[in-house]
């Protein structure tokens, strides 16, 4: 028997509306009431609230003074400097992971597996408390980013280099491929008519 996989209901609501955001479907400058989304999700405000509350922390929405949300309206340069971020952590961790000289099998095994290669990076970290910066990190944008581009042979290709760089020890070109690694991602939300 499978392990069943629970999920509360206000991050299942959480998750709904980031997807609706991010895909453009719910609008920036959109106002959101939790009693509108509790009626069309079928379920009671309490969780909707919880859910708007943690899309809030994230930087999805802001509160406004009638106690409505609104969605966040991030620029080309805002979605960038997200990107920008998260291949500086992310150059960061790989440099602590190789001066552990840990073995990068863990990585070479999910390089196809999208998303799944950024959470092997932070798991072979070892670090629970950068696991956790990281995994909120890229939570949204990036992840939407990564899990909806369709041609991933461009940013499997920079990873496999990435890979080389870093079995030569290389800090320069693992930063170099880190960033063009997310400059394609980055492009899905500014090139791609998001923004």
């Amino acid at each position: 028997m499978k392990p069943i996989n629970l999920i509360q209901t206000k991050d299942y609501i959480a998750r709904v509306i980031r997807l609706e955001i991010l895909s453009g479907r719910i609008k920036a400058g959109e106002e959101l009431t939790q009693e509108d989304l509790a009626e069309t999700m079928g379920v009671s405000r309490m969780p909707v609230r919880e859910a708007l509350q943690t899309l809030a922390q994230e930087g999805f929405l802001v509160r406004l003074p009638n106690r409505h949300m609104q969605v966040m309206a991030l620029n080309q340069e805002e979605i960038a400097g997200i990107f920008s971020l998260v291949a500086s952590m992310e150059t960061e961790i790989l440099k602590q992971i190789l001066r552990a000289a840990k073995d990068l099998t863990p990585l070479r095994e999910k390089i196809n597996k999208g998303i799944e290669f950024h959470f092997a990076l932070a798991n072979l970290l070892g670090n629970a408390y950068i696991k956790q910066i990281h995994g909120k990190l890229i939570e949204g944008y990036v992840a939407y980013a990564i899990e909806s581009m369709n041609d991933k042979s461009l940013a499997i290709k920079v990873l496999q280099e990435l890979l080389a760089a870093a079995q030569n020890n290389n800090e320069e070109q693992i930063s170099k491929a880190f960033h063009a690694y997310y400059e394609i991602y980055a492009k899905v939300f500014t090139v791609g008519g998001r923004v």
